[in-house]
């Protein structure tokens, strides 16, 4: 099970239609929650993925092998997206259509100048229907972009991970009470 610290609490009453009906919107919370293998961190990914609304940035930040691909493939599964889930690093970027919502999976890793982003179309595809999700969002510069919700991933051991969220308080809410499974 998933150990929780910061803002959370072990308690779900939001359904995942009420909440997509509204924006994120609101100062940012955030938290903490500590996962224990990929399956966890794919599992909040899911739980995530059920609960954003529609148009929604992510920024997803942490080092190499830290599961940002992993957490993605959740989003992907909470969404409804049944399509195999690639790292979209050599590609830079990957749609993925068949769930709720498209979802625009973007990784920064090997872009060297913004006009390379301008270039793959991520500005464009922040049109408040798609789920924008961008794996190294940190690599782009101070102001560029304001993302809705930024996740950061640290490796705390081989398969543990502190994954500290933070998102507007409908989103935050939602994931009170996460846990492994949930």
């Amino acid at each position: 099970m998933a150990r929780v610290r910061g803002s959370f609490k072990l308690h779900i009453d939001m359904k995942r239609d009420a909440l997509r009906q509204k924006r994120a919107a609101g100062p940012a919370r955030t938290g903490t929650i500590s996962t224990h293998s990929p399956e966890e961190t794919f599992t909040l990914g899911k739980r995530l993925g059920a609960i954003i609304p529609f148009g929604t940035t992510l920024s997803i930040e942490g080092g190499l092998g830290a599961g940002k691909t992993a957490l993605v493939k959740g989003i992907a599964a909470g969404l409804g997206i049944e399509a195999e889930i690639l790292s979209p690093t050599f590609i830079l970027v990957e749609e993925y259509r068949g769930g709720d919502a498209p979802l625009l999976h973007y990784d920064l890793y090997r872009l060297e100048e913004l006009g390379e982003v301008e270039r793959i179309g991520m500005f464009d595809a922040v049109d408040g229907r798609n789920i924008v999700v961008v794996e190294w969002g940190d690599r782009l510069p101070e102001g560029t972009m304001e993302f809705d919700v930024t996740i950061s991933i640290r490796i705390t051991g081989r398969d543990e991970r502190d994954v500290e969220i933070s998102a507007p308080p409908a989103i935050m809410d939602a994931l009170e009470g996460w846990e492994e499974g949930a």
